[in-house]
């Protein structure tokens, strides 16, 4: 009788302890389709943000930025953490409220930084500094969540 419970409690602690290793092998799972999601993303996003960059020298600035953000929300992060996911949703927000000022100056053509350099110095500057400033600070949020 006594090796009958010896037996059954071995059998018990070897079926949790594969429990949990079976709990561990999906976590690491999760953990490197989440790590291949943000990679995919941010390496896509810096293709897109590459053309995004050079596009205005030939259409305007808020089309470039409205193709970067459509772009941008037909990438799938269904893999991706949540908090990565809410970071660069805000991030492409930030992007969408830039154009209310890149709207006023469609004729502004070149490379998108020396547009914003200019947009700097222009009538709406301090709107656009602060519209900029904010597509920083979500680039921020985007790149530390991505650790």
């Amino acid at each position: 009788m006594k090796l009958a419970l010896y037996i059954l409690g071995f059998a018990f602690i070897l079926g949790c302890n594969n429990s949990n290793q079976k709990k561990n092998d999906i976590d690491l799972i999760s953990e490197t389709y989440q790590a291949n999601c943000i990679e995919r993303i941010l390496k896509k996003d810096g293709e897109l943000g590459e053309i995004r960059n050079h596009a205005p020298k030939e259409i305007s600035l808020s089309q470039a930025i409205n193709n970067y953000m459509n772009d941008l929300e037909s990438l799938d992060f269904s893999d991706c953490p949540k908090n990565f996911t809410s970071a660069f949703t805000r991030h492409i927000a930030a992007w969408k409220a830039i154009t209310k000022v890149t709207d006023n100056h469609s004729s502004q053509r070149g490379e998108l930084h020396d547009i914003f350099e200019r947009l700097q110095k222009s009538q709406d500057s301090t709107e656009f500094k602060s519209l900029l400033k904010v597509v920083w600070d979500t680039w921020h949020e985007v790149e530390e969540s991505a650790h």
